[in-house]
């Protein structure tokens, strides 16, 4: 069989095939339920609808997209153009109002001249291009509050420390000794001696310093009750740490050691030391401790001043190493040497700081509580506040010897 002949016979096949399931279709829907064919066409009219629909919105599509495209190339084609500089663009600004140009230089007082120039495009800086404010760089916060640098309190860790439940802290001493003992002879009257009995009191003081701050802060800045008790606890150890070494007993002040101290006395050594130096003048001082019957502990002194031994030198250049004084210098006859900047410069203090006591009542106490009208104000009060005594009784003052370097070489020095 040919080709178009077996071709012919396979469309007769299908034609017959189609009629053939097309009468079975039709015979189907004559049978089927009227309700249910009304929903099929109204379904399929839907279905149209929908069709139509979406053909619209691709076709909006398409036209959105080769608008788009048209834009990119114009952009590229713009942005392949030759950068014009500020100095070309004026020059064509000026060219194309030389008419303009011409008027007015001849008088026109009507002419108007408006040049326009774009700005010319250049390198970026931090320093050019950061308008003021900008957070451009953003910055790093480092974690914490970084507190002001005050010395270390020193004396509460050289004296006789405890606690006491009175205001008032006594004692009993021996004043006015007269008379003494005697090698006495069979039958012969024996030595008298007498002394009378004084009672010596100091009395307790407070040390206070509070800190008024609102709730906000308190809930909002990190870690600042911390800081406050911190900087509250600072400034009260150092207030007794003042008042221990130089305070006044005036008013509410205590009476501190420098207050009631032996002033340094040159004794059998005045001038009779040659090139005399700041280790002679406290090698001195500590004689005077120990001639009064008390051993000292403890040399105190400005940081300066110590350095100032450290570098002490020869006439030749080397440096000198008393024989008396450790390699470091921070011995002297054995005595540790404190230095500390609550002694002022040029100053110094050596003694036996047993014999300077403190007693708390109450030892370092804070408080938070409303003062006035704080509560309306959203404000609290955090206080603190340490009630202490401290005393050197008079028997034992000479177990403190305090000078000035300067005064005591100048009465060491040979004449």
């Amino acid at each position: 069989m040919e080709e178009k002949e077996f071709n012919l016979l396979i469309e007769k096949i299908e034609r017959a095939m189609g009629e053939k399931m097309e009468a079975k279709l039709k015979d189907a829907f004559k049978d089927m339920n009227p309700d249910v064919l009304k929903s099929m066409t109204d379904n399929s009219a839907q279905i149209e609808k929908n069709i139509q629909s979406m053909q619209e919105s691709n076709a909006k599509l398409e036209k959105a997209l080769e608008t788009q495209g048209e834009e990119l190339a114009k952009l590229k084609e713009e942005g392949s153009s030759k950068f014009v500089s500020l100095k070309e663009q004026i020059h064509n600004a000026l060219v194309e109002k030389a008419d303009a140009l011409v008027a007015l230089k001849n008088g026109d007082s009507k002419s108007n001249v408006k040049l326009e120039v774009s700005k010319a495009a250049a390198d970026m800086l931090i320093s050019t291009n950061v308008v003021a404010g900008a957070p451009i760089p953003q910055a790093e916060r480092e974690g914490g509050i970084t507190r002001i640098v005050r010395r270390n309190p020193f004396i509460l860790e050289l004296v006789q420390t405890g606690s006491i439940s009175s205001n008032l802290w006594e004692w009993v001493q021996q004043v006015n000794a007269d008379g003494d003992a005697a090698m006495t002879a069979e039958g012969a009257a024996k030595a008298q001696i007498d002394f009378d009995l004084a009672l010596a009191s100091a009395q307790v003081r407070k040390v206070t310093a509070y800190v008024k701050v609102s709730k906000e802060m308190l809930d909002d800045v990190g870690l600042i009750e911390a800081e406050i008790n911190q900087e509250l606890r600072e400034v009260i150890n150092l207030k007794i740490d003042a008042q221990l070494l130089s305070g006044d007993g005036l008013g509410q002040n205590l009476v501190g050691i420098l207050e009631n101290a032996t002033a340094w006395a040159a004794g059998s050594f005045a001038l009779a030391v040659d090139e005399a130096n700041n280790a002679d003048v406290l090698r001195v001082a500590i004689n005077q401790i120990q001639v009064a019957q008390f051993q000292p502990s403890y040399i105190v002194m400005h940081p300066s001043d110590c350095a100032g031994m450290d570098m002490e030198k020869a006439s030749d250049g080397h440096y000198v190493l008393k024989p008396f004084t450790s390699v470091d210098g921070m011995t002297i006859k054995g005595i540790p040497v404190i230095t500390n900047t609550g002694v002022t410069e040029g100053n110094f203090l050596v003694g036996d700081f047993s014999k300077s006591a403190v007693r708390f009542k109450e030892g370092l106490v804070f408080d938070i509580g409303y003062e006035n009208d704080d509560f309306t104000k959203n404000f609290v009060t955090i206080l603190a506040e340490a009630r202490l005594v401290h005393r050197v009784k008079s028997n034992h003052y000479a177990a403190f010897v305090t000078g000035t370097f300067a005064t005591a070489k100048v009465a060491l020095e040979t004449a």
